[in-house]
């Protein structure tokens, strides 16, 4: 009789320990679920990368850049985004040494274009532009508008740039918009994180604020899985919320204020919590 008890109570035992345990899992399923995106990222706004090619010797743009290499190759950084102006203009000489510059990268790299980067005139076109910097580097970008998928989020490259001529204004033409619409119906049950160049609120400067941005404001006010968007193009850093709940981080300038960033995005229960951290390399 003892030993039906004893073994009664093995059996009682075993039960609990496997209650226990399916509990425990769900619960870090739970917290799992509430954390289920999380990303960390440098981002670089203008570079603005510009050779010697007179002396050939080392400019402070480029000494600059490799400061952001040598940090980010020793980061904890999933990846890097450049945001536009690489370039001090549109040369060729010029994006072919940003670009042996940022393929010794050792994270995945991902560049926009600015306002400098292209310019027809100088037969430095936006196709042009990506087959020479993928040709010497490891960049993961081949056109914009593009999307990646990365770390449970869904990134759309944005453009706004004007092949014609160089303007510090940008404009996202409506061709370009309709893209946009259709990668945010296409993955409208997905985190989305908008990259750009040009922003479209938070600049006061009217020389260089976005012109004609409201059919922009418009469409992406319709849409609810958009959780930030970042920009650059300013020598001005900050993170607003609009009123569509939708966090708009701008990056310093590499350039001017010798400064990039860290951004660590984590989702939790629809709400995008933001951590930056601004890198000088000065």
């Amino acid at each position: 009789m003892a030993a039906i008890l004893a073994l009664a109570g093995i059996l009682q035992m075993k039960k609990r320990i496997k209650i226990f345990s399916l509990l425990f899992f769900l619960f870090l399923f739970i917290q799992n679920a509430a954390f289920s995106s999380e990303v960390t990222f440098s981002a670089v706004s203008e570079s603005c990368i510009k050779s010697d090619k007179a002396n050939n010797s080392m400019t402070p743009s480029i000494q600059r850049l490799l400061r952001v290499r040598e940090d980010v190759n020793n980061s904890g950084s999933d990846f890097i985004l450049f945001l536009g102006n690489n370039i001090s203009s549109a040369d060729k000489y010029d994006l072919v040494m940003f670009a042996k510059i940022i393929n010794k990268i050792q994270k995945p790299v991902y560049v926009s274009v600015g306002n400098k980067d292209v310019q027809r005139t100088k037969h430095l076109e936006r196709k042009e532009y990506y087959r020479l910097l993928n040709r010497f580097s490891k960049n993961k970008i081949s056109k914009v508008p593009s999307i990646k998928k990365m770390n449970g989020f869904v990134f759309i490259f944005m453009d706004g740039t004007n092949e014609m001529v160089s303007m510090p204004r940008g404009y996202y033409k409506e061709k370009e918009l309709i893209v946009l619409e259709k990668y945010l119906n296409k993955y409208k049950d997905k985190n989305v994180i908008i990259v750009q160049h040009y922003p479209v609120i938070g600049i006061d400067d009217p020389m260089k604020a976005t012109f004609n941005v409201e059919p922009y404001k418009n469409l992406i006010s319709k849409h609810k899985n958009i959780k930030v968007i970042i920009s650059g193009h300013d020598n001005k850093e900050f993170i607003i919320e609009d009123e569509n709940k939708i966090k708009h981080i701008n990056i310093p300038s590499l350039s001017e204020g010798k400064e990039y960033e860290v951004i660590t995005i984590k989702m939790q229960d629809d709400i995008a919590l933001i951590r930056t951290k601004i890198i000088s390399v000065e």
